[in-house]
Formats: structure tokens, sequence, C-alpha cells
């Protein structure tokens, strides 16, 4: 029954963790396109008064991110942007 249990344990833990996973958003961070699994806090929490603003989708998988800056945005990730 002890297995049984653990089993169980893991089973609802292998479910639950994609829940907990960030998706990835389109940013733009000091003038240059990113696709980042942090959050707005965290972008600025490492980059001090940088200007950083979102400008575009949050996507469940980052190459999904890329593919979307490169259809709508006609860009990279690395191209230009800006938060006006």
């Amino acid at each position: 029954m002890l297995k049984f249990a653990a089993i169980a344990a893991i089973g609802i833990a292998a479910f639950s963790a994609p829940a907990a996973a960030q998706s990835a958003t389109v940013y733009c961070v000091n003038g240059k396109i990113m696709v980042e699994r942090a959050t707005m806090s965290q972008m600025q929490s490492g980059r001090g008064h940088a200007p950083i603003c979102i400008i575009g989708p949050s996507f469940d998988f980052q190459p999904d991110g890329r593919t979307w800056v490169q259809k709508n945005l006609n860009s990279d990730i690395g191209g230009n942007c800006s938060c006006r």
C-alpha cells in the first residue's frame, strides 16, 4: 500500500508540474527584442533602470515566441524595438 501511495504522489506531481511552468513573453528590453520566461518584475530586478515593456503575447514554448516575432514584427530576437 505504501508503494501505491508513493507512485500516486509522483503521478500527481508530474501532472501539476506543467501548470507551474511560466510562459514565454515577448519583451522589449533596452531597445532589443527578447522572448523570456521571466515575469516583468524578474526582468526589471536584474536590469536597473533599463526600459522594459511587453510588446507581444505569451507562449507556452519559447520557439513559438521567436516565430511570432519573425512573422509579426518582421525582425528576430535581438532586433530593435521601442517601449513608447
